[in-house]
Formats: structure tokens, sequence, C-alpha cells
């Protein structure tokens, strides 16, 4: 589908539209931070701005997973039976490449094979995603380790990327050309300059990931760690500073680990299900009290071995998408590059 223009002049009439007929969410710059913004149409009517956005930061602080996979929700009943409502139709505007592999993971988890969640594939169906382009990735980001860009080009309606002067859009479904089209004569066709313009960010942003993390991984990771499993010395040593807090495991957006409990309310049973974490001492405890992994060693490699080793063997690319989240909220300040880095 063609490029298309959107003048800065132009960009509120658009997004007006955008917010009237769905639940609009950004990228909003506060104290330093990027974090997930609800537009309101009624502010960009009264010229309130708001607060500043940052399509052009690297992606939000919050991985875009709790929109879709709930961190806590009732899932089952009975003896009645529980249907998903329909989620309401909402737009993610600015979503970046490593949370759209997020997405990718857990369609693996939740929408392959023989079962399918409702409740999921619900919320993704109702869920316009427009992508922005990372042009300035910083030091803790590694997406290009892991076979990533800081730019989308697929698994999005829109790729955006943010020029001088406006924005240049890409669709690359139906859904986010009827989106286009919304907008009328506000767009205008791409010129080979602005796409011009466009490439030379994207490049200048490949570069600086690639002076940021110039070593590539041992091209055999999968392997390679399957054979360090038994080598405590080396995962004491990364793990040593570790202190289980679980915030790299929240903050993820590619983990998928939940948790279902029942309770007995009244005359029926609900099932709820809960975020969970490998990290957690009781979360490999089966029936009888046996826990395959209760040292937390154990769980410590689990962790890179499911992500890196499992699923990769089993998907054909890893479970992460080098966002740099954990690195970041890490207290112990392990970072993922440097374990794999030894490999």
């Amino acid at each position: 589908m063609e490029p298309r223009f959107l003048p800065s002049t132009k960009r509120d009439n658009w997004l007006g539209q955008l917010a009237r007929e769905y639940t609009l969410f950004f990228p909003a710059r506060v104290e330093k931070k990027v974090h997930w913004h609800r537009l309101e149409a009624e502010d960009l009517e009264s010229g309130d701005s708001g607060p500043e956005w940052g399509l052009c930061c690297i992606r939000a602080s919050e991985p875009i997973k709790s929109f879709l996979f709930s961190p806590r929700e009732q899932v089952a009943s009975f003896p009645d039976r529980l249907e998903p409502e329909e989620p309401e139709k909402r737009i993610l505007f600015g979503v970046k490449d490593c949370d759209l592999l997020g997405l990718k993971v857990h369609e693996k988890m939740f929408l392959e094979g023989d079962f399918k969640d409702p409740f999921y594939e619900a919320r993704l169906k109702n869920t316009i995603l427009i992508a922005a382009d990372c042009p300035d990735p910083e030091d803790s980001c590694f997406c290009n380790l892991v076979g990533r860009k800081p730019y989308a080009t697929e698994g999005a309606d829109i790729v955006l990327s943010v020029l001088d002067n406006g924005y240049l859009l890409e669709p690359l479904t139906e859904q986010g050309e009827e989106l286009v089209r919304l907008g009328g004569d506000a767009f205008q066709p791409g010129t080979e300059a602005q796409i011009a313009r466009r490439d030379e960010q994207r490049k200048a942003a490949v570069e600086k990931l690639e002076k940021t993390n110039p070593k590539p991984w041992n091209p055999e990771v999968a392997k390679a760690m399957e054979d360090r499993t038994k080598d405590q010395a080396f995962w004491r040593k990364h793990a040593a500073t570790c202190v289980e807090c679980f915030g790299c495991l929240m903050s993820c957006p590619t983990c998928f680990c939940f948790l279902l409990y029942a309770k007995a309310k009244e005359a029926k049973v609900e099932r709820t299900r809960i975020w969970d974490a490998c990290y957690l001492a009781a979360y490999a405890r089966v029936g009888g009290g046996a826990n395959p992994r209760a040292e937390f060693l154990k769980r410590f490699i689990n962790r890179f071995q499911c992500k890196f080793m499992h699923f990769k063997n089993q998907h054909g690319f890893y479970a992460c998408s080098g966002c740099g989240r954990c690195f970041k909220v890490c207290m112990g300040k392990i970072d993922i590059r440097k374990v794999l880095g030894e490999l």
C-alpha cells in the first residue's frame, strides 16, 4: 500500500476523528518516562494539548501485553458458562516493534494449537495497532541482537514515521487503509524525498544500535545454553546480584506465565486467571508438594532457557524482543546481553 503524508497542522483533526470512533491510547512523555495515556476527543476540541507525545522516544515503560492479556480476569464459571464480552474497539497509537514481537509470542501461546484463548482473541480482534519507528534507541536497547529492527515492517495495521513537519504513514492492512481514509484530504501521497528521509532516520537508528551492541551473540545460542545447563558456576556468577523482585518478568512484553485458581461463590464456582512468574518459589510446585525448581538458581536458568532455548527450538525465534525493560527495572543490573554474550 502506498505511503501517505499527514502534515503536523492537520494531525489533531485526524486524531479527533479516531478518538471519537475508538478508544485511543498513545505514548506520553511524563517526567522523562514514557507511559500509555488515553486521548480524549474533547481535549483536542478544547485545545488542550495534554501530555507531551513520546512517539520519538523508545517504547513505553509498560508493555502492551496488559491491553490483551489481562493481569487478572475471570475466565470460567460453573454451572453457568462464561462467555467473553465484546471488548471496546481501540487503537494503540505508537507501538514499537519490540512490543509487536511480544504479541507474536503470545499468539503462539494463546491462539495456536488445540485450544484458543477466546478472551485474548476477542481483544486482539478489536485492537488496531499503529506502529511508530524508534529513531533514537537508548543504551538499554538490543533488538538488533535478537534479529529485530528499530522499526516495524509487519505485525501492525499502520507503520508511522515522524518527520520534521508531519507523519509518513504506510498502511499494511485494509483496516489501516480505512483509518487513513477517515482523514480524507488531510493526507497527501508520500513523496520520494519524504520516503528517503524516513529511510535515513531508520538507517541512523540501526547504526546506533550496532554501535551500542557491536558484538553479535553466538548464532547457536540455544545449543550453547543447553551445553551450559549444568555449569552452575557460570549461572551463579550471573545470578549473584538478583534480589528476586520479579520486576524483569512483570515488565517483559513476551512473558506469558499465568496461574488459574477457583473460588466458590454462592451456588457457583468462578475460575480466575492472574499473571504468574517463573521466579516465584511455588511456581513449579505440583501435587504432593514436589517442586523440581525449588532452588532459585534453577528458576534463574529456566528463565533464560525458556526464552532463548525452548522457544527458539519450538518456534524458530527468541521469546525476547530486546526492549531492555528487564535491565532498566533490575535492581541487581543483570544484563541479558552480558549473560548470552559469554555463551
